[in-house]
């Protein structure tokens, strides 16, 4: 796998706008989307219609909405993630969700190719807004090693 270049953002409320602007700040190409109009357009980042279309423009989609129910609709809901998902597609989950949720997303992905990690985020806000997240993760070694340079090489983001 190849370092990520472009990024895709699901949810950019709270911690996504924050972690799309670093990634901005870092060079990388970054789309995203929410179901607020104002949030996609106080990002910064490329404003596209649907999660579909984010999976379609990224190699890294990065998912920070709520919970279960949340991460599900935008995967599987219309418009969502694997609509969109070309095989290599990585897909981050940072939302709140179950091990075995996550677990079940990443089988279920994987007989399109697609790869899903789980990365659930620590230290909140404030952290996400001054770039000091934790980030914690579950999954594929290899679509680790290709996303580790788009939180920065300082695994900040």
């Amino acid at each position: 796998m190849t370092a990520i270049r472009r990024v895709g953002m699901l949810g950019l409320g709270k911690m996504g706008a924050p972690m799309a602007r670093h990634l901005i700040d870092k060079g990388y190409g970054v789309c995203g989307y929410d179901p607020q109009e104002a949030a996609r357009r106080a990002v910064g980042a490329q404003a596209l219609d649907s999660a579909a279309a984010v999976a379609q423009a990224s190699e890294l989609v990065i998912i920070v909405v709520g919970f279960d129910h949340e991460v599900e609709t935008v995967m599987y809901g219309a418009q969502g993630v694997m609509e969109g998902a070309r095989a290599g597609l990585i897909v981050a989950v940072g939302s709140t969700i179950a091990p075995r949720y996550a677990r079940q997303l990443a089988e279920r992905a994987h007989k399109q190719s697609v790869v899903v990690l789980d990365a659930p985020l620590a230290r909140g806000e404030a952290a996400a807004v001054a770039g000091k997240l934790v980030i914690f993760g579950g999954g594929d070694e290899a679509a680790f090693a290709a996303c580790r340079p788009a939180p920065a090489r300082s695994a900040r983001w």
